[in-house]
């Protein structure tokens, strides 16, 4: 079983429901498959995915990460390149170009090897859900489980899988977990830096607080490991890697800049453990309600988890 627990993810009690709305393309390509997709993050529709908070981000300047004692690069000579090649700059103009390296790393660089899987925490269907990810559409469904059954039905031998709630803040005027304490962070030690990765693609801004968002993502380690030969958790990693030298605001129009990094992964599922209920549009007509419970009967599936949506009942 490949869920793995991690002290970075807050995952919601095993017993909490569990919503996913789609298009019908996608959930027969799910029976298909017996999979679930998890899409590249940087293929999602926000583009502020896998950023920091702006008061995170003058968190980082109050540091210099092109300084020795902040890494273990002390023969790495693409560190010393880039640190000379800023010139001599004053200690806050050294802040600043560390912290724009940073973070356009963590969002151009760092979002290419996560690899996550949507999930809506909620007790009821959701209008706005079935709008946002149905399109209103009288051929979407939706799906519902629980967190523990969504994590007894994964299945892969190759990757490991963290589940977590998403966390919401005002990214103006609150820190994102933990960079508030960025300034005490060993930046050595790997479970420091694998919470740094980690931490922008466990919150988002808090206009889409609505959503309450439960997120599976596949292991970084995992990823690196697989996709760079190396697993990024010991070290501030950037300096010695090629992406280094280049200009990472140009990273978003590069078709894959990551060699061997995949656009998504499926991720094998049991079906009969996952689906706990599929809950058809409530712009259903009464002729696809008919072929759709036709259709289920080849996938084996039992036609009594399959109801009607309920949103528009007076």
């Amino acid at each position: 079983m490949p869920y793995q627990e991690s002290s970075f993810f807050k995952t919601p009690g095993k017993s909490e429901p569990l919503w996913r709305y789609m298009h019908i393309d996608k959930f027969l390509a799910m029976l298909n498959s017996k999979s679930l997709y998890f899409p590249n993050i940087y293929s999602f529709n926000d583009k502020l995915e896998g950023t920091l908070s702006e008061k995170s981000r003058n968190e980082i300047r109050k540091i210099s990460l092109l300084d020795e004692k902040n890494t273990l690069l002390d023969d790495d000579e693409a560190f010393y390149r880039k640190r000379n090649s800023l010139g001599k700059l004053n200690p806050k103009q050294e802040n600043i170009e560390s912290e724009r390296i940073f973070t356009q790393l963590l969002k151009n660089f760092l979002s290419h090897l996560i690899y996550c899987n949507s999930w809506f925490k909620q007790e009821k269907e959701s209008n706005a859900m079935w709008a946002e990810y149905g399109d209103k559409s009288p051929t979407s469904v939706a799906i519902q489980t629980t967190v523990g059954a969504l994590m007894d039905s994964l299945n892969s031998n190759e990757y490991n899988i963290h589940i977590g709630k998403v966390e919401y803040k005002d990214y103006n005027n609150e820190h994102i977990t933990p960079y508030q304490d960025l300034a005490n962070t060993v930046f050595t030690q790997s479970n420091d830096v694998l919470g740094l990765f980690y931490a922008p693609f466990l919150h988002k801004r808090d206009v889409f607080r609505h959503e309450n968002e439960v997120r599976a993502i596949i292991s970084f380690k995992d990823i690196s490991q697989k996709c760079l030969g190396r697993v990024y958790t010991s070290k501030i990693p950037f300096y010695n890697d090629p992406m280094f030298q280049t200009d990472v605001s140009e990273l978003r129009d590069y078709n894959n800049p990551i060699e061997n990094a995949e656009n998504g992964i499926p991720i094998n599922v049991n079906l009969d453990i996952l689906l706990k209920k599929i809950v058809l549009s409530p712009y259903a007509k009464k002729f696809f309600i008919i072929h759709f419970e036709n259709l289920i009967k080849r996938y084996d599936i039992e036609s009594e988890i399959i109801t009607e949506s309920k949103l528009l009942d007076r």
